[in-house]
């Protein structure tokens, strides 16, 4: 499921409102997030295995507004931390310790303390942080991240598995479990994770079979997480979506042959954050200019890399809609930013309607990695968040920053 999109009298409407209303209310450029459709991704992906046994934790680094964390709590899903900071988000959307896992990637001693006092399992995914958690002595045993070294993805950039820093290497699982022994401590629990957004489960459901015949033979793992990266399509037109159905028959098949097998009822687990916040998510835009340099025609927008950096950082596409005119530019369009970088696109060699200044542009599925990887670069603002209540009314769950806040913690007098 996606955004829904509505147009009357040939303009785009959100909810109950026309876009440019929207954007005379709130200012442009803006992320607007569906209610109805985050609601129903977490229906699917929740319900992808029954399975008293089987838990789904939203990958929060997708997205941490807590509004929609607080509606992804709502659907009964549980959710993952990487840092305090998502942590600390969680925790005000209502997520309790046992709603919550804390992945550890090079987290500091005093990072992992916190998490310790607060009795959080914990996933550590190197055999330094395995042993300085254990020196600490925490109060649960670890779980580790294996990495089982079969990646995959639609860029290098975010493929986690072999030559990456991600995840314990297969055959180190036995000094992490010396490291246990001398600690007097236990690793109860395995995770991997191949990579982001495929779209074919071959590579996904192989893994989860080596997955599977390694906890097979620790009697102690009380934990099986197969990590996330279900993807979506972003290119419809080229794409066919994740085979959720069939995927589903064929891993609750796998789970109940294993536990069959092994008379063993871990928990397992799946970590997806992108298949669930990706679609409910556009970004709007508003063109600031329009201008041919050396016979290339340029579409120039307020939204630049720092609002929406997957074109830029992974060669991203994005669907780009305009909102108030239809039919097709019959010559292809660069669509930029506002950034004063030259790889500041939003997509390139794209066909729209003719094309004018104060036109406003629809980006679509950008409700994954979009605003959670913005920043202040060129000391612009980051922009307002709104989301579009299952009644079709828009309420604002993130105002945009003022320039006062961009001084906020600097120190010049």
């Amino acid at each position: 499921m996606s955004f829904p999109l509505l147009r009357k009298n040939g303009r785009i409407q959100i909810g109950k409102y026309d876009v440019q209303d929207i954007i005379e209310k709130y200012d442009s450029p803006l992320y607007i997030y569906d209610e109805a459709t985050l609601r129903e991704q977490c229906r699917k992906i929740k319900n992808i295995v029954d399975l008293p046994n089987f838990r789904v934790y939203y990958s929060a680094k997708a997205n941490t507004n807590i509004k929609l964390l607080q509606i992804i709590r709502s659907e009964g899903l549980c959710v993952d931390a990487m840092s305090l900071g998502e942590l600390q988000q969680e925790e005000i959307a209502g997520f309790t310790k046992d709603e919550i896992l804390f992945l550890s990637n090079n987290v500091p001693p005093k990072a992992l303390e916190i998490i310790i006092e607060k009795e959080l399992p914990v996933c550590l995914d190197s055999l330094t942080q395995l042993e300085l958690y254990f020196s600490l002595s925490p109060k649960k045993p670890a779980y580790i991240r294996l990495n089982i070294g079969t990646a995959q993805g639609h860029h290098t950039k975010v493929q986690t598995a072999g030559k990456v820093k991600f995840g314990i290497p297969i055959e180190q699982i036995e000094d992490a479990f010396t490291l246990a022994k001398k600690y007097k401590q236990k690793i109860t629990g395995f995770m991997f994770h191949n990579g982001s957004l495929f779209l074919d489960d071959t590579i996904y459901l192989n893994t989860i079979n080596d997955m599977l015949a390694l906890a097979e033979q620790y009697h102690d793992i009380e934990y099986i997480d197969f990590g996330g990266g279900i993807g979506i399509p972003y290119n419809r037109e080229q794409q066919e979506p994740f085979p959720l159905d069939s995927f589903s028959e064929k891993l609750t098949a796998k789970l109940n042959a294993w536990m069959a097998k092994t008379k063993r009822q871990p928990i397992f687990a799946i970590e997806p954050g992108r298949f669930i916040v990706a679609e409910c998510g556009i970004a709007l835009a508003t063109v600031q200019s329009v201008k041919q340099n050396y016979g290339v025609n340029f579409i120039g927008t307020d939204l630049g890399f720092n609002m929406l950096i997957r074109p830029e950082f992974y060669d991203a596409y994005h669907e780009i809609i305009h909102t108030t005119k239809e039919g097709i530019f019959n010559e292809p369009m660069q669509i930029v930013g506002n950034i004063c970088e030259s790889g500041d696109y939003l997509g390139k060699d794209r066909y729209l309607p003719v094309t004018a200044s104060q036109d406003i542009l629809l980006i679509r599925d950008t409700g994954a990695y979009g605003f959670a990887m913005s920043s202040n670069y060129n000391s612009l603002l980051r922009c307002a968040e709104l989301l579009v209540t299952t009644q079709g009314e828009i309420q604002l769950i993130r105002k945009r920053e003022s320039l006062d806040q961009l001084l906020t913690n600097q120190i010049y007098s």
